[in-house]
């Protein structure tokens, strides 16, 4: 029976795991929050809560589910870490270029992302089924067989793996992903305060697309901070460019 070790127990990170064992894998895992793991367990999105050196140690796929800069804490420590030779080891942050750059270098990992996720956070949150028919982007690496092995990975969880550069990968989800995120924040303050006013009528007059700005608007804004901030430049491009777009369709109306 293969074995995979989850690295942080949040709602991908769980996610994978009840993925993973309904495929009939074992699955260790671990979190900084006690309670994320214990959760985790508790949901079934894990067989055993193991530390991080019995987890690299004996797992043949190794899944990094942190946020952008406990991803980036994670693989600095793997250069203190002798890794085994047959394993892999992916992160699932959503920007590539500062994870991959940190990781360079290091022969079992293949920096991924997959195109999943929600507003609820955690364990209670995760889904064995959140990444079936979903994109899933891994960064081909020097290491043809390891890059297989991640695109494997993912489409053995039920995703449809697809190779794309760090840069390119980042520069289009600053306007695909991130932009409509900071939109969605933006919107819901707004709404927040014209509800102040008559609540029941703002949302008896919230349209189906306001609705699903206000649910994205709901997601754990520590997270995006982290991801805006790793992906300013090109974020900051869309940023731009969408009020070029809000320009120029104000002018032609």
């Amino acid at each position: 029976m293969p074995r995979l070790g989850v690295i942080g127990t949040g709602l991908i990170g769980a996610s994978i795991g009840l993925a993973a064992r309904a495929r009939g894998w074992e699955v260790l895992g671990c979190d900084r929050d006690p309670a994320a793991a214990s959760g985790a367990l508790r949901v079934g999105a894990i067989g055993r809560i193991a530390e991080r050196d019995e987890i690299y140690a004996s797992s043949d796929v190794v899944a990094i589910a942190a946020h952008v800069s406990g991803t980036l804490e994670e693989v600095a420590s793997l250069r203190r870490r002798a890794l085994r030779d047959d394993q892999l080891i992916i992160d699932v942050a959503s920007v590539k270029v500062p994870i991959a750059r940190a990781a360079d270098g290091i022969a079992t990992f293949v920096p991924t992302h997959p195109m999943a996720g929600g507003e609820r956070r955690g364990p209670d949150a995760a889904r064995k089924d959140l990444f079936e028919g979903r994109v899933w982007c891994y960064v081909p690496t020097s290491d043809e067989l390891r890059s297989a092995q991640a695109a494997a990975f993912a489409g053995a969880l039920g995703a449809n793996p697809i190779a794309v550069d760090a840069q390119e990968h980042d520069a289009i989800v600053a306007l695909t992903s991130h932009l409509p995120q900071l939109v969605a924040f933006a919107f819901a303050q707004l709404v927040s305060e014209r509800a102040q006013t008559d609540p029941a009528l703002v949302d008896a007059l919230c349209g189906p697309a306001g609705r699903e700005l206000l649910r994205l608007g709901n997601s754990s804004p520590q997270m995006w901070d982290e991801i805006f901030s790793a992906n300013r430049e090109a974020l900051q491009q869309e940023l731009t460019r969408l009020r070029k777009a809000l320009d120029d369709r104000r002018l032609s109306g």
